[in-house]
This record gives C-alpha cells, sequence and structure tokens, in this order.
C-alpha cells in the first residue's frame, strides 16, 4: 500500500474508535497512550487469525521423492503402487523415471535388475519372476498342444535371458527339426501390444508384467507351464545422500507391495 492508502486507513481506523492512536510530528509518528495500550491486544489477534488461517487453509508443503525403474515397471506394476502410497502419504509425491530417461535428475531411490543368483538374498530385495506364455482369451481355447502354440508367431524380447528357445527346451526337450516363428522386438510392453492385437504370443514375467498384460485382455496359455527363471528386482538408495524418511517409507511401501504381490500371485494366472 501507498504511504497516502495507509494514512486513510489509520484514519478511518481513529474515527472508528473515536480517540487518535498517533502523535503526529513533522519528521515522525509515535503511538498515543491509548495506541500503545491497543497494540498487543491487536497484535494477539493477528497472531491468532494468521495462525489458525495456516492450519485450516494453507496448502500442505509436498516433499518430492524420486524413483528410478525400468519401462515394464514403470508401465506395469508400478502405477498402482505409487497411487495407494499417495493415498497414505498425501504430502510426498514420486517422480518416477524411467531408464534411460533424457531427463537431467538424480534418483533418490532406484529398482534394480540383475541376474546373479546371490540376489535373492540381497538386503533390499523386491520380487523375483516367473516366466508364461502370454495370449488373448480368444486364442487360449484353440491353444491345447504344443503343436497348436507352435501354429503362432511368438515374440522374443532381445534383452531377456530366456527366450522361446530356452523356455521351450526347459519345459519340453529340444525340439529338432520344429520351425519355430520367432519375432524379435526391442521391449515387453511392445510385445504385449503385438499379442493383444491377434498377431501372435509373448513371454511374459510375473508378477512385474502382470498388469499391463491385464489391462491389454491377456491371460496365461496353461500348455507352458510357469517357470521360475533367472532375475531379482532389488531397491538401491544413493550412498552420498543422507538418507530421508519418506525414502524410507517409499522403500518399505514397494516391499510390502511386493510380498503382497508374490503372495497373490497374478490375477493371470
Amino acid at each position: 500500500m501507498s504511504a497516502a492508502a495507509v494514512s486513510q486507513q489509520v484514519l478511518a481506523l481513529e474515527t472508528h474508535l473515536g480517540r487518535p492512536l498517533f502523535e503526529r510530528a513533522a519528521n515522525r509518528v509515535n503511538l498515543t497512550a491509548e495506541g500503545a495500550d491497543f497494540l498487543p491486544t491487536v497484535q494477539a489477534s493477528l497472531g491468532a487469525i494468521e495462525s489458525k488461517a495456516e492450519s485450516l487453509f494453507a496448502r500442505q508443503r509436498i516433499e518430492r521423492v524420486t524413483l528410478l525403474a525400468s519401462q515394464l515397471m514403470a508401465m506395469s506394476w508400478l502405477p498402482r503402487v505409487l497411487a495407494d502410497f499417495e493415498v497414505t502419504n498425501p504430502t510426498i509425491r514420486i517422480d518416477l523415471l524411467v531408464e534411460g530417461t533424457q531427463r537431467k535428475a538424480e534418483s533418490d531411490l532406484a529398482i534394480r535388475f540383475g541376474e546373479e543368483p546371490h540376489l535373492v538374498r540381497h538386503p533390499t530385495w523386491l520380487m523375483g519372476m516367473s516366466h508364461v506364455v502370454l495370449c488373448r482369451k480368444e486364442d487360449s481355447a484353440h491353444i491345447t498342444s504344443l503343436e497348436d502354440l507352435l501354429s503362432f508367431r511368438l515374440y522374443d524380447v532381445a534383452s531377456h535371458a530366456i527366450g522361446w528357445t530356452a523356455l521351450l527346451n526347459q519345459n519340453f526337450g529340444p525340439q529338432p527339426g520344429r520351425h519355430l516363428k520367432l519375432e524379435t522386438v526391442d521391449t515387453t510392453p511392445l510385445s504385449l501390444m503385438m499379442v493383444s492385437q491377434g498377431l501372435g504370443l509373448a513371454i511374459g514375467h510375473l508378477p512385474v508384467c502382470g498388469p499391463i498384460a491385464a489391462s491389454l485382455g491377456l491371460v496365461v496359455c496353461p500348455v507352458v507351464p510357469r517357470t521360475p527363471g533367472p532375475g531379482n528386482y532389488y531397491l538401491e538408495q544413493p550412498r552420498d545422500r543422507p538418507q530421508r524418511m519418506s525414502v524410507s517409507r517409499l522403500e518399505r511401501a514397494l516391499q510390502d507391495a511386493a510380498q503382497s504381490s508374490m503372495r497373490m500371485g497374478s490375477a493371470l494366472g
């Protein structure tokens, strides 16, 4: 407010009270005795109003936690888990980064994946995986034998340690002379999208890909049993950063959700 506007407000208050609050001299303004006596009450009242307004109407301070995960995790298993976490932790928001992102941000917590057997004993182990064959529900009724299955195009994800050849050999033995209609794709989400359009079959990893497969209307093909596979997910925090309570809460929530997923299995199965 300008000096003139302040003077008008003071004059209006003095008129309302019927007493002067200030003694005005040429170069200074002092409180009158009544003004000095009135001031502590006004200060206390304004302070109480400010405190109550802050508690009732002020926006909550939001703490942000950055989580790094693979594309499959970010597109399938994580969204529901993070939504539930933010409901029970309304002052924490999760920034989800996908591995290989172009965004320049340091993660507070990362979900890592490795194929080394000892990772199952990692102190922040999250979950293992089972390999299954995924197909459309309408195709499932027509796949009752290995011969039926092999009549489909089979999508192999380039980076996976267990592909179609290894999966079939493990469950049915070597298949000499059989021609597999293999197609290589870059990611699991892409392979599942292709399957959802009736273009073939794909290998999925439960429980992590369960939500995205279910959302695409895919089911587990019963001809190939669930096959435990190499690989474990685990959590990792930067060592050069002080541990925050919000990050620890997220870590516990992820572990609890993973344990629940492992106990319940997948709705696809």
